[in-house]
């Protein structure tokens, strides 16, 4: 008995990957129209998000979101290029919503890249970085995240702020060998009471 449970918690910890893409902009309800700004002090950028922002489109396992009010946390980065990193470690969650029972999510690890400067007479920004996406019942994968702006004031109307699930699960802690060699050790038990 103790192996048909360790089999069936084991199944449950093999839920599937989440794929598709997602995207946002500014609600359609915020009176300034613009998805927030960006500042720099020193070596260190932060980006500032005016709640709520709107999922703009989904595919995949994030279709039929559209339109959803979502909450983005502010953060700060040190450094551009490839050497930009989060200042206080992971955002996290660095957007959520939830569309009836199911909630979405996204946790920032760290940066990829990240440039802040001026090209003729405009602000640029450009910021990539990968995480953890989370959609309630599936399993927590492995995904990207850029955001883009560019404007006099760098207080862009719309992000396109894309993270794309590659399907990669996110590699196990060792619970699900664990639940493996208790399922194995109950069978080789109830094998030895069989024979015995």
């Amino acid at each position: 008995m103790a192996a048909v449970a360790s089999v069936g918690l084991l199944s449950s910890a093999t839920a599937t990957t989440i794929n598709g893409t997602i995207g946002f902009t500014s609600a359609v309800n915020f009176p300034g129209g613009g998805a927030g700004s960006v500042t720099q002090v020193g070596s260190d950028t932060t980006i500032h998000f005016n709640n709520p922002l709107s999922v703009d489109f989904g595919t995949l396992n994030f279709n039929g979101t559209q339109g959803s009010d979502v909450t983005f946390t502010d953060f700060t980065y040190s450094g551009s290029g490839n050497s930009a990193t989060l200042v206080g470690g992971p955002v996290i969650p660095l957007w959520t919503f939830m569309v009836g029972a199911t909630t979405y999510s996204f946790d920032l690890h760290s940066l990829v890249s990240a440039t802040f400067g001026v090209s003729g007479g405009n602000n640029m920004f450009d910021l990539s970085g990968e995480g953890i996406v989370h959609i309630t019942g599936f399993e927590d994968t492995f995904a990207t995240f850029s955001i883009h702006g560019n404007g006099p004031n760098l207080s862009f109307d719309i992000i396109q702020a894309g993270d794309h699930a590659n399907g990669g699960g996110v590699p196990d802690a060792g619970s699900a060998a664990s639940l493996l060699g208790l399922g194995l050790l109950g069978l080789e038990v109830l094998r030895r009471k069989l024979t015995a």
